[in-house]
């Protein structure tokens, strides 16, 4: 085989579409027959958050603090830093705790083991099947190519390390995710009905983790402000609304901002998918001076990232960009937060034709991806290095659009003179 054969086989959309399924697909089966295989003290269960001893606790604990509707003042298990979120999750999670019993819990202080109730279970299966339902078939409508390719790309994401990380946590983030996905995909559609319900999507992903709100820069960067003014419109109506459910009214906005502050300091960027989580994880010792120097680190790359992504001409470009914003900026990034890391994945795979250069993203891609990562954690090909790289390629490509921007800028300049 040539060269140029070569070059053309692996810049190629084709290859990249079957290799991210094949690969996927594959280290799924091998990840289910390390269970099978070794039973229940296998490794592959380090995939789940404390090997399960934690399991659901994103929706247990969360129904136990909704559940007498003061959640932003309620101390119960972990205390106000626990309640800091906004108040969409609440409101829907405190829904389930009307099919239990919840005076025992209250008694015991501790929510962790509603899951072993069969009515709880029942229905919040029910649930998150649903939701694991939407996010397929909007992964499969997004993909573009063949049923097969699209059917193919749909499954490996569900079966994908991070969401089935997510799945354990019971989290809202794969719900997130639906809505995030709707919203990139479709806030540029020639349909004005689906343009209206992705602004709409934007809105409920913010009213769900607030960090959503990042992605209304894609609208700026296509000066849609007509679009982006009634993005916020939005935002405002459904992320305010729900606190009115909830004892105290539009005054749990200041408690709730109170609450994050304590979360913000009970918890460091030492986890997670920041970049100081990734320096230490390769065995730095962290120190406070390490820790503020890569924390300015970060806020100048998010700064390089969002800036920059606005000259690039690539659709995935800009996607990938405000996507690592997404995983690196939160002070408090647990791992399932990789999961913004998929709308940005379907936009690379559609792209018709890649540069050479983009082996290394599809490569962290996989890396963070693949399902034996429970194997890989505490060696050097992990997700900790795929973000890096991510991140570090994104900043260079958004470094050379700036500049050749510039330059452009510079030339036309002298001609008009």
């Amino acid at each position: 085989m040539h060269g140029k054969d070569l070059k053309k086989i692996v810049t190629s959309k084709r290859f990249y579409e079957v290799t991210f399924i094949v690969v996927i697909c594959l280290s799924f089966l091998a990840w289910l027959a390390g269970i099978v295989l070794t039973g229940y003290e296998s490794r592959q269960f380090d995939i789940f958050f404390l090997r399960c001893n934690d399991f659901f606790a994103d929706t247990t604990n969360v129904v136990g603090y909704s559940s007498l509707r003061d959640v932003y003042e309620n101390t119960m298990y972990t205390g106000l830093k626990e309640k800091a979120y906004p108040p969409l999750t609440y409101m829907l999670m405190y829904w389930l705790s009307k099919v239990v019993d919840m005076d025992k819990y209250y008694e015991a202080d501790y929510f962790l083991d509603m899951y072993t109730e069969p009515k709880f279970l029942i229905i919040y299966l029910i649930y998150a099947i649903i939701t694991v339902v939407m996010v397929y078939e909007l992964v499969r409508t997004c993909k573009k190519g063949n049923t097969l390719i699209k059917i193919g790309t749909a499954a490996a994401v569900l079966l994908s390390a991070p969401v089935l990380f997510s799945f354990e946590r019971a989290n809202t983030i794969i719900l997130t995710l639906f809505f995030v996905l709707f919203y990139i995909f479709y806030y540029d559609s020639q349909n004005k009905i689906m343009k209206e319900l992705a602004l709409i999507s934007l809105a409920i992903a913010v009213a769900f983790k607030m960090t959503p709100a990042i992605l209304g820069i894609l609208l700026l960067y296509n000066k849609q402000w007509k679009e982006a003014f009634r993005a916020v419109i939005y935002g405002i109506i459904v992320g305010i609304a729900p606190f009115m459910f909830f004892e105290g009214g539009l005054s749990n906005i200041f408690r709730m901002f109170r609450n994050m502050s304590l979360n913000v300091e009970y918890y460091t960027s030492k986890e997670g998918c920041t970049l100081l989580a990734s320096v230490l994880s390769f065995g730095v010792l962290p120190s406070e001076g390490l820790k503020q120097t890569v924390n300015i680190i970060t806020y100048v790359v998010c700064f390089v990232l969002l800036v920059s992504a606005g000259f690039s001409h690539k659709n995935w470009e800009k996607i990938m960009a405000v996507s690592m914003v997404l995983i690196i900026l939160p002070s408090h990034s647990g791992y399932y937060c990789i999961l913004y890391i998929i709308p940005a994945v379907i936009a690379f795979l559609n792209e018709q034709e890649h540069q050479l250069s983009d082996i290394f993203i599809f490569i962290s891609i996989l890396l963070i991806m693949y399902d034996v990562q429970s194997v890989a954690r505490e060696h050097f090909l992990n997700y900790h290095l795929s973000i890096l790289l991510i991140t570090g390629i994104m900043v260079i490509k958004g470094v050379l659009y700036v500049a050749a921007a510039i330059g452009a800028y510079r030339n036309q300049c002298k001609k008009d003179a």
